[in-house]
């Protein structure tokens, strides 16, 4: 927008000061003529008001109050058309305007009015002109940005130096993921409180507040309804209608460069679904194969399943928030997310932090349940696998169980054998063995070991106590009856 000086110096003795001597560089919104002894509800303010003076008598309180009401109007300047009225500029004029502060130029005859304001509309076309120019060449450079190898720090300090403030990205908590200036970070941690109401609003909810001497903008970054966080961008106020675009143009390339690594993300996550599908159903030998085929490297010999259900938020969050945590062994995750529960194979070295990681994102509403089950090899977890889905259905809602901290062994596993072979107060193994190959019939297992009832009774019952398992698990007893099979012992 041309400015007063600018104005007086483009049209040089056409349009000449009087007072002060040296216009100040105040912004012209408009030219306006007018000979009304109050023009003041014609104008918005910021105008170089144009007169004759034909309503000016030459007394002191008529001109200070006549100044007064366009000073106090936001009037940029007073120009008076010489020649027709006035041969020189009234004395009384003169002071009024130095009093009132508004400046006060002349326009000499025989300059016609029509001469100062095509000047001014030339002069603010090419402003226009220019700053169309400058927008367009920030919104390239923002383009650019964003298709570099790093588009998110390029796209945070292209914004910011075209709005010449500061400009940060936040995660979905507020949390600063980047910064520029870096002496910035303050003022971008500061705006959490606002990125807590918006979460409430919704996720195409933004705002603009105050922050010191700044006007700060706050837009979600959003995919499909999905909220992935959030662009703040301050300067000095009052922000420009042109910085505003730019930053719905950068939260657009932003939010677009979120939705393709979204993509990525999710064709990565279901070739892995594939192959975690693939070793929860027992075929161990294709999940190698597969995983090999997509570049993924060895699957861990030994793994815990982790399995959440209850889940109020999307299985993708879910999954962002465990991969991290999966981390120790440079091994992706392999997990099979279904409509109505999670199955996650993590390294054992790993199932504390995912866990972790699990509880957290469980959240507090007291809906979702979360197991952990023990370790096992990868080529047995299939065997397990309906046991902990039922122990996982079971548990009450809010609850959490590690069933390694349990020190309980994996739901359906045979357990060891130790405890009977060793235990000498009794012969334990026959018994068991009787009780399996009978299907629990008292009666007949009894006959076949040649004791009475209540004998294989307390044996039974000694047996549970030392295996710590329930002998009528049908998952237990088909464990254990392969077990003394193998061993020889049935």
């Amino acid at each position: 927008m041309p400015t007063l000086d600018v104005l007086v110096r483009t049209l040089g003795d056409d349009l000449a000061p009087v007072t002060p001597d040296r216009p100040p560089a105040r912004e012209v919104t408009g030219v306006h003529v007018s000979e009304l002894i109050d023009p003041t509800p014609y104008l918005s303010g910021g105008e170089l008001l144009l007169t004759t003076g034909m309503g000016l008598t030459g007394q002191t309180a008529q001109a200070r109050a006549y100044t007064a009401r366009l000073a106090g109007h936001g009037t940029a300047a007073l120009g008076l058309g010489l020649g027709p009225l006035h041969a020189e500029v009234p004395p009384t004029l003169v002071d009024a305007c130095r009093v009132a502060g508004l400046p006060l130029l002349v326009v000499p005859a025989p300059t016609p009015f029509l001469v100062v304001a095509r000047t001014y509309w030339s002069l603010q076309a090419a402003a226009d002109q220019e700053e169309l120019t400058a927008a367009l060449g920030a919104h390239r450079d923002l383009v650019r940005a964003a298709a570099g190898p790093r588009p998110v720090p390029a796209v945070v300090r292209t914004l910011a130096g075209a709005v010449e403030g500061w400009a940060a990205r936040l995660g979905t908590s507020g949390e600063v993921l980047e910064v520029w200036p870096r002496g910035r970070r303050g003022s971008a941690r500061r705006v959490a409180a606002e990125v807590a109401r918006l979460r409430v609003a919704g996720p195409h909810a933004s705002a603009t507040f105050p922050l010191d001497d700044e006007d700060v903008v706050l837009h979600p970054l959003a995919g499909r309804g999905r909220l992935t966080g959030f662009m703040a961008t301050g300067c000095p106020r009052p922000m420009r209608g042109a910085d505003r675009q730019l930053v719905l143009t950068a939260c657009a390339l932003l939010a677009l460069h979120s939705e393709q690594q979204r993509r990525g993300t999710a064709a990565a996550r279901a070739s892995r679904a594939c192959v975690a599908r693939l070793v929860m159903t027992g075929h161990t030998a294709a999940a190698h194969s597969l995983a090999a085929d997509l570049g993924l490297t060895g699957l861990p010999p030994r793994v815990r399943a982790l399995g959440l259900t209850g889940l109020t938020g999307a299985p993708d969050d879910l999954l962002d928030a465990l991969e991290p945590a999966a981390g120790r062994d440079r091994r992706p995750l392999l997990a099979a997310a279904e409509p109505d529960e999670v199955w996650a194979l993590v390294a054992p070295a790993d199932a504390p932090a995912v866990l972790d990681a699990a509880r957290a994102a469980a959240g507090s509403d007291g809906t979702a349940r979360v197991l952990l089950g023990t370790e096992t090899e990868l080529t047995e977890l299939h065997r397990s696998m309906p046991v902990l889905r039922r122990t996982l259905t079971a548990l009450p809602a809010g609850t959490v169980r590690d069933l390694g901290a349990d020190g309980a062994r994996s739901p359906g596993a045979a357990p060891s054998l130790e405890p009977l072979l060793s235990y000498r107060r009794a012969d334990l193994v026959p018994a068991v063995a009787a009780y399996l190959r009978h299907r629990g019939q008292w009666e007949r297992a009894a006959a076949d070991l040649g004791v009475h009832r209540n004998t294989l009774r307390y044996r039974i019952a000694t047996a549970t106590r030392l295996l710590g398992a329930d002998l009528d698990d049908p998952d237990v007893a088909s464990h254990l009856w392969l077990a003394l099979r193998t061993g020889g012992l049935a």
